[in-house]
């Protein structure tokens, strides 16, 4: 248990903080007035969205819920319906008996005031009174003859405030915060009775057999509001300062079914300024303390023909919907083992498993959908396969590629160099190289083959076959090989070899030790830029990119070099790299990199570079290869 509650999160641990308190809430206050249900539900509720993933993770504990909501849901609501309609059914039968003896109680009083009324006439009211007093306990009159009191009992105040009462008026009286009911009688010879009933609690309780009715409260009252503990038999009425608690006897239940009814009589009422005021009293009672008249014959059938009706309707309708949940769970089990065996065959590697298609709904499409999955896997693993070979046939070319850039550097009296060439892809497209002609002169070159991947290195491949040639076997002396020349063989021979829409840029120069004189053509290519003295310029010269167009004339540029020269030879993999605003990196950010590093070595400076142009590129599966070559003069 310790460990389980660990793995909890705080949610979950206050939603099972507040079932606990709910639960000894329960505990303690079963028995009495208040057992705080409502806690308790907000704590079940709390508690299932706090472990919903928990409780409904399995498949089957998903269908027992979903059982649950079809079958157990519905058949309490319908329980539930059945009940309310019970009560409501039952309490409109409590307030008309309750209406009923009320108002056979007022005509009661109002019989009373016309014996009396006749009898004052006759000079003979005081003996009838005793008799009257004797059958209705409680009642108070005021007799007059001729306008005089020959009988008063109960005092001079409620005959007062009852004085506009009009002759025949025969219902409820407030006065006083008091309910009466009043009754007066006037006759020809002279009589005139007013006689009225006190509605105390006594009153009240036997208005009716089985149904005690509550002190009434004046319906002006906005506050009123009715509550009800059935244990105790106890109704309150009213709120704050108002609120009243009666107290009644109510029997014990003799069942689960034997449940309180509480309901509410309205009557209107008359004040001493001849207003109408309307009355409230609450009524309570039981089922079993109804009058057997009440709740048998034609009421009793009504209620369980009406009870029975919707009943029956609401259970079948339960039923159907229970035996479709079934159907529906079935599909869903179903479709959940196929996919299983399916999951178990896939992961074993047989990817020819095929699982059965049943019926047309959304699960059937998912097993569609599965076995179409399958089929693609099997596609991709041979697609992957050949991606793999492939790969490997890549990793062989750059292999071979790598042999084709220099592996030694040329020892110099007057100039180093250090170079580096990082494809965008596999392999690159890009070409440098440098190495010794004779003691006093060596070849440097760059190229940019157009396009990227395979087919610009088997080109970038051709271009180097083609210079190495062209250097080792020339008839010229090193000393006065022309570039231009030089480039103008190699682009003939690209043009002649290679599609119309393949190209090169290309820089071939060579470097003279002894003089430091440095004769170089570009053709198309980015010019190299050259640092001096802190400040930053560029090689002068351009040509046609080589291999374009047939027969094409380059020019040969010569450079005086100086000791502490720094030459930079690039491709357009570092100045057009960009970043996420799209801006390229861009050769005034070169330049001041290799102002700024420029006494370091050359390896130094390469990774300074490198590393920019890798923390400036945005996507780096889209960059192009990235080729650089350093010269500084010793």
């Amino acid at each position: 248990m310790p460990a389980w509650l660990s793995r909890t999160t705080r949610f979950e641990k206050v939603a099972l903080c507040l079932l606990a308190i709910a639960l000894a809430r329960l505990a303690f206050t079963i028995n009495g007035d208040d057992p705080s249900y409502g806690l308790l539900v907000l704590a079940l509720v709390t508690s299932f969205f706090a472990f919903y993933r928990h409780l409904l993770w399995r498949v089957r504990n998903r269908l027992l819920v979903t059982y649950f909501l079809f079958g157990v849901v519905p058949v309490l609501l319908i329980g539930l319906l059945l009940f309310f309609c019970a009560q409501l059914i039952l309490a409109g039968v409590v307030v008309d008996s309750a209406r009923r003896d009320l108002n056979a109680r007022i005509g009661a009083v109002y019989s009373a005031a016309q014996d009396l009324a006749r009898a004052a006439a006759r000079g003979a009211a005081p003996e009838l009174w005793d008799d009257i007093r004797q059958r209705m306990p409680g009642l108070q009159c005021s007799i007059r003859r001729t306008g005089k009191v020959v009988l008063e009992q109960g005092g001079p105040s409620f005959p007062a405030a009852a004085a506009s009462v009009d002759p025949g008026y025969r219902d409820l009286f407030s006065w006083n915060g008091e309910f009466y009911i009043a009754a007066r009688s006037v006759v020809d010879s002279g009589g005139d009775a007013l006689v009225y009933l006190l509605l105390d609690e006594q009153i009240l309780a036997s208005l009716s057999p089985g149904v005690a009715a509550m002190h009434g409260v004046s319906g002006k009252d906005a506050n009123i509001d009715v509550h009800f503990g059935g244990s105790g038999g106890r109704i309150t009425v009213g709120t704050g300062a108002s609120r009243k608690e009666y107290k009644v006897p109510l029997a014990e239940e003799k069942g689960w079914w034997d449940k309180p009814i509480v309901s509410l009589l309205t009557q209107d009422a008359r004040t001493p300024s001849g207003e109408t005021e309307n009355i409230v009293f609450p009524l309570l009672s039981r089922f079993s303390q109804l009058n057997a008249d009440l709740v048998s014959g034609r009421v009793a059938g009504v209620i369980f023909a009406v009870l029975a009706i919707i009943g029956g309707f609401l259970l079948i309708i339960e039923m159907i919907s229970l035996i479709w949940s079934v159907s529906l769970t079935r599909t869903i089990t179903r479709s959940v083992h196929d996919l299983y065996l399916g999951t178990l065959q896939v992961a074993s590697g047989d990817f020819s498993h095929q699982i059965p298609v049943r019926g047309r709904h959304q699960l059937s499409d998912l097993a569609k959908s599965f076995n179409g999955m399958i089929a693609q896997i099997q596609h991709f693993i041979g697609e992957m396969r050949k991606k793999q070979k492939l790969e490997s046939e890549l990793e062989i070319a750059r292999h071979v590629q790598n042999r084709l850039f220099p592996r030694a550097v040329p020892e110099l009296k007057t100039l180093e160099l250090a170079g580096v060439c990082i494809p965008g892809r596999f392999v690159s497209g890009d070409y440098y190289d440098y190495f010794l002609l004779d003691s006093h002169s060596t070849a440097i070159a760059l190229g940019d083959v157009s396009g990227k991947g395979v087919s610009a290195a088997l080109l970038m491949a051709s271009i180097q076959s083609a210079l190495h040639a062209q250097l080792k076997f020339t008839d010229a002396p090193h000393p006065s090989l022309s570039t231009a020349t030089l480039m103008a063989l190699i682009s003939q021979q690209l043009y002649e070899s290679t599609p119309a829409e393949k190209y090169a840029t290309f820089f071939c120069s060579v470097y003279n030790d002894d003089t430091r004189v440095l004769r170089y053509t570009n053709a198309g290519h980015l010019k190299p830029i050259m640092i001096r003295d802190g400040k930053a310029n560029v090689l002068e010269g351009d040509g046609l990119v080589a291999g374009l167009l047939p027969k094409v004339s380059y020019e040969q540029q010569e450079f005086q070099s100086q000791p502490g020269d720094l030459i930079a030879i690039f491709s357009d993999g570092i100045p057009e790299a960009e970043n996420a605003a799209a801006e390229e990196f861009g050769e005034p950010r070169l330049a001041e990199l290799l102002v700024a590093n420029r006494e370091r070595p050359l390896e130094e400076i390469i990774q300074i570079v490198v590393k920019s142009v890798a923390e400036w590129a945005h996507d780096p599966d889209a960059r192009d290869d990235t080729t650089l070559v350093l010269a500084r003069g010793l």
